[in-house]
């Protein structure tokens, strides 16, 4: 077997380990049958894939942030280290 085809394989068992994870736990929320929450997997996928982007941007927003404080806190301090010492 080659490279090429065992990532292949090892992509698509991935994918549908993640589709029977998703199935499993919609079907324990709901109490529908394993086979019957399957139809709800590409929804179930969409949900997490949207909460996934939303983390990523409010943990984006928090670093952003969190940088310019520190920036601002830096030029504080290097401000107060330029002023000469008055005698």
């Amino acid at each position: 077997m080659g490279k090429v085809t065992s990532g292949l394989f090892a992509i698509v068992a991935g994918a549908a380990g993640a589709a029977g994870y998703l199935a499993y736990r919609v079907s324990k929320e709901t109490g529908k049958s394993f086979t019957e929450s399957l139809s709800e997997v590409p929804a179930e996928a969409e949900r997490y894939w949207e909460e996934l982007r939303a983390r990523g941007q409010e943990a984006v927003e928090a670093g952003r942030e969190a940088a310019r404080q520190k920036q601002a806190d830096l030029e504080k301090q290097l401000g107060k280290q330029e002023d000469p010492p008055t005698a």
